[in-house]
């Protein structure tokens, strides 16, 4: 993320915004980057970083980086699904299982444990996706951030079974919400849906269901607001 917001540029939650610090920062001084947050008494649960196993000297730096700043969660990941429409999707999860399996033996060993987010273009959206992907990684090892929003466009599985399914796996949740909005026709004169970000209140997740499934599996984790629908 960018570490200097640009008001002459538009708003960006990805880039352009006031909450953001370099990858380049943090790499070269962990701690003192963190500094301004630890001095207000603000926790770091976790880094939500960009890296992925694609580029594992890069994963690698954030694993120790994270490791120096004493930060146990980290977003890492696996390898993004191909662009083509078809492959060979049992090699693809070898490949792309192995990379994330290499980067979590060495994480171990910092004290760092990578988290997979249930998002789009991965090849695990969902809770089931996920967990079959960490086989034989135990949740000591590598957790999973849930991301109700990001489940209603790609991945949605109901709350109740999500939760069920992840169950120790469980590292973070994610708060924002998504909606289903139309987006004209097709060329025979079908109606056309596309999933946009929205406020909390107004999207497709039932966010007051999702905390009391929450409280119901005795959940003690973080919230961790991502809201991407106003300027900040």
């Amino acid at each position: 993320s960018s570490a200097v917001f640009d008001p002459s540029k538009p708003f960006n939650p990805w880039s352009n915004n006031k909450g953001g610090i370099s990858e380049d920062d943090f790499f070269k001084d962990p701690k003192g980057t963190l500094k301004p947050a630890s001095d207000a008494g603000v926790a770091i649960s976790s880094v939500a970083s960009y890296t992925s196993t694609a580029d594992m000297d890069r994963a690698l730096k954030m694993v120790k980086a994270c490791s120096a700043a004493g930060i146990k969660n980290v977003r890492v990941a696996a390898l993004p699904l191909p662009k083509e429409s078809k492959y060979d999707m049992p090699a693809f999860l070898d490949k792309s299982r192995g990379t994330f399996k290499e980067l979590v033996a060495e994480a171990k060993k910092a004290g760092v444990r990578p988290c997979l987010e249930l998002h789009g273009g991965t090849p695990y959206p969902s809770p089931s996706g996920v967990i079959a992907f960490l086989k034989g990684i135990p949740p000591s090892d590598a957790g999973v951030l849930l991301d109700p929003a990001n489940m209603i466009s790609d991945g949605w599985e109901v709350i109740p079974l999500a939760l069920n399914i992840i169950g120790p796996y469980l590292a973070e949740v994610h708060v924002k919400n998504s909606q289903w909005v139309p987006d004209g026709d097709d060329p025979h004169g079908v109606k056309k849906y596309k999933a946009v970000a929205s406020d909390l209140e107004d999207g497709c997740v039932n966010w007051a269901d999702v905390i009391e499934k929450l409280k119901l599996h005795a959940y003690e984790g973080w919230l961790i607001e991502e809201g991407h629908t106003h300027d900040r």
